[in-house]
């Protein structure tokens, strides 16, 4: 049989055409394979896999390659078009890979600058500015506001934050507290000016606090230094006044008197144990912004590069 013979010359048109059709299915469908077994011997499995295209272009591919090949081999007579379908459908593959691909970069992109966006808008509000009605903060917000705290940074995993919620009688025994510590332990001098200004806070601004949020750090003296169990106690308060803002909550870490925080009658109310390093580092006051009074909370940061020094 010779070239010129016209079997000859088909047969090996047909064959160059599937040819290409392998090739290009491999070049597609080999490099998935690969990427996907790479990820699965990572430690990153799961976010990269979530970041990968869907696994659905890969199987078109080769799904095209095989169905072209048993066509021919069925239909010799009708290589051409069946080729050419195949073709089309390993381009349109390719393309739906891309494109989801691009949606899914996109995704990633819009959640950073969201995320970006809810620490920068974050503000201090503070009571003055609160509404007297915050019935609507519920107790499963709360509880979100809570569980974000228990998601920080911990060094041996201590776990130092104590969190004590204080509403309705125990809010108003706190306020009564802080009040009588400040008589009782400041110098008479000072103690007369402190106690009318909390006074004039209790008749005025603490009504329109729906709770007090104390701030506590479990010490574990044998295990860490203590300021980092104060660092991953307000890593856990940043973390919770960013879920409270993206709730509508309002509020702000308050040091509060320091001579009642620090007061052994305020430690046994809290269920702290001085003797061994614990510690109140304030509370954070809850309530409902005024939402016309918090758009005029403005936030000013000085620019990056004064505050950053790069070395290589």
């Amino acid at each position: 049989m010779s070239w010129a013979d016209p079997a000859t010359q088909v047969c090996c048109s047909r064959h160059k055409a599937f040819t290409r059709v392998r090739t290009l299915a491999r070049s597609r469908l080999v490099p998935c394979i690969d990427r996907r077994l790479v990820y699965r011997r990572s430690n990153l499995h799961r976010m990269t896999v979530q970041q990968q295209p869907s696994s659905a272009g890969p199987l078109v591919l080769g799904a095209a390659a095989t169905a072209a090949a048993s066509a021919t081999t069925l239909y010799p007579t009708l290589w051409v078009p069946i080729v050419a379908i195949a073709a089309v459908v390993i381009a349109v593959a390719s393309f739906l890979q891309l494109a989801s691909s691009a949606r899914q970069n996109n995704s990633q992109t819009a959640s950073t600058a969201q995320v970006l966006d809810l620490i920068k808008s974050r503000r201090s509000i503070y009571p003055k500015d609160f509404t007297a009605e915050n019935n609507s903060i519920t107790q499963q917000q709360l509880e979100l506001m809570l569980e974000a705290v228990r998601w920080a940074p911990t060094h041996k995993l201590t776990e130092p934050w104590h969190l004590v919620v204080l509403s309705g009688n125990s809010k108003a025994e706190f306020e009564a507290l802080t009040i009588k510590c400040c008589e009782e332990l400041l110098p008479p001098e000072k103690s007369e000016q402190v106690v009318s200004k909390l006074r004039r806070k209790q008749s005025k601004d603490w009504p329109k606090v729906h709770s007090y949020v104390a701030i506590c750090m479990k010490r574990h003296a044998d295990e860490v230094p203590e300021w980092e169990e104060i660092s991953s106690v307000a890593c856990g308060i940043q973390n919770m006044s960013l879920v409270a803002h993206s709730l509508g909550i309002s509020g702000y870490w308050s040091s509060w008197q320091a001579v009642a925080r620090d007061s052994a009658p305020m430690h046994e109310f809290l269920g702290l144990d001085s003797s061994r390093g614990d510690r109140c580092l304030g509370v954070w006051v809850v309530g409902q912004g005024d939402p016309e009074r918090v758009k005029g909370y403005r936030a000013k940061r000085h620019d990056l590069a004064g505050k950053v020094v790069w070395k290589s």
